[in-house]
């Protein structure tokens, strides 16, 4: 029987990430054509793990020796974390606003004190870049602040769609840059 010459992979491996890449890509332009159902799916696992969480926080309390002040305020943590992990899964785009709420804070702080980091170290060279840096987080985190479905629907639907996008490119030159360094060693 004549065994027919493929043409050599040099690596099984690459091919994976090519494929996983490829997926990634197609993922994230779903994601860019549904921005809304996306940050609705996002806001829904954030819900699940904070449940799950809750919990884990329930039977570890269940399993502290009673009598102990932790065990009381662990319960309660777990009771609350149940029950805000529900609250995201039946209200997503309340629940979705009050994160977004949260991350502008943030994001609003950290620009803060980037700029006054930027205008109280006089002797740093980058002094510049950390001042726009802290420009634009508080620019960015008053509009998702002053807009917060917009916001949650950029940070989780948009966002995350650029995310999966941006990985799978960059997933896709991995896999074939490995192919290209397996062949270079075998060849």
């Amino acid at each position: 029987m004549a065994q027919m010459n493929a043409a050599p992979s040099c690596s099984s491996g690459w091919g994976a990430l090519v494929l996983l890449g490829i997926l990634s890509l197609i993922f994230g332009m779903v994601m860019m054509f549904f921005p809304g159902i996306t940050a609705m799916a996002v806001i829904t696992l954030i819900g699940i793990i904070i449940i799950v969480l809750g919990i884990i926080a329930v039977i570890m309390a269940l399993f502290t020796p009673a009598g102990e002040g932790k065990s009381t305020l662990l319960l309660l943590v777990g009771i609350i974390g149940v029950l805000v992990g529900a609250g995201a899964i039946i209200y997503p785009i309340i629940s979705g606003a009050i994160l977004t709420e949260i991350i502008g804070i943030v994001v609003f702080i950290i620009g803060i004190i980037q700029v006054a980091f930027a205008l109280a170290e006089k002797g740093v060279k980058s002094r510049g870049l950390l001042m726009a840096s802290g420009i634009i987080s508080i620019i960015f985190s008053v509009l998702i602040m002053a807009y917060p479905l917009i916001g949650a629907l950029i940070l989780f639907g948009y966002l995350v769609a650029i995310y999966f996008f941006i990985t799978g490119l960059f997933t896709i030159v991995t896999g074939f840059v490995a192919r290209s360094a397996a062949c270079a060693e075998s060849g």
